[in-house]
């Protein structure tokens, strides 16, 4: 979420055109709120742009995500972001947008904590997905908890699609593997049960999106809305 305020000067409209001595204070304070609303709507078309460079085929749930709070004359502040309140029964794409905007340490779930037992391996370890994973994922991008289960639960069985062991012989890191192929001769890893997770690096500057996005488009809304505001005032004369 990024919030945007301005203290708007006078001078520099002046600067803009001299028939700024029709406007008054509050004429001009509409011309600032109009010019923040409008930036901050280009700012949000261009982070909706900038998604799918960022996440593998969003969802129109995540493009829809976006939202602006407009600037008003009391008030001049404007809010772009993605919506981290819980939105009717869909789960916020802010939240689970976060560790790509912000970065995060995992976070230890039940599947952890089943794969590790399972393994014989201490507590802390993470499942990490493979990244030719034969499991299947979410339109979002996602592993469904029922996929995780079915994993762990023939792993733990054992003699079935999915057993763990080292990642390569020798290795003290283990993983989940599926057996592939005709009788079970091939194998394909699914998850990676790293002992020592990092900290996950952001990797979708929102930020920088839209800063970028807002300050192209100020100057220009600046200028429009206030020769719209100087219109109107003159079409009152």
């Amino acid at each position: 979420m990024t919030t945007i305020r301005i203290d708007f000067d006078t001078q520099a409209l002046s600067r803009l055109d001299g028939r700024v001595r029709l406007l008054t204070d509050q004429n001009l304070r509409f011309v600032a709120a109009r010019a923040l609303t409008e930036s901050a709507k280009a700012a949000q078309s261009g982070l909706k742009e900038a998604m799918p460079r960022f996440i593998d085929q969003p969802t129109r749930w995540t493009l829809g995500s976006t939202f602006v709070q407009y600037a008003k004359a009391n008030n001049l502040e404007t809010t772009i972001g993605i919506r981290s309140d819980k939105q009717g029964r869909g789960n916020a794409a802010g939240r689970y947008l976060r560790p790509i905007v912000e970065g995060t340490t995992p976070k230890i779930k039940g599947a952890d904590l089943s794969a590790t037992k399972i393994a014989g391996v201490a507590s802390g370890a993470v499942l990490v997905p493979a990244r030719n994973s034969p499991l299947r994922k979410t339109a979002a991008g996602n592993y469904t908890i029922s996929a995780y289960a079915k994993v762990l639960g023939s792993a733990r069985q054992g003699g079935g699609k999915y057993f763990i062991a080292p990642v390569k012989p020798g290795s003290p890191t283990q993983a989940v593997f599926a057996r592939a192929g005709r009788g079970g001769n091939t194998t394909r890893r699914v998850f990676t049960i790293d002992p020592s997770p990092k900290t996950r690096r952001p990797v979708f500057p929102v930020q920088e999106i839209l800063s970028k996005a807002f300050g192209q488009a100020w100057p220009v809304e600046v200028k429009r809305a206030f020769a719209a505001e100087v219109a109107r005032k003159l079409g009152q004369r």
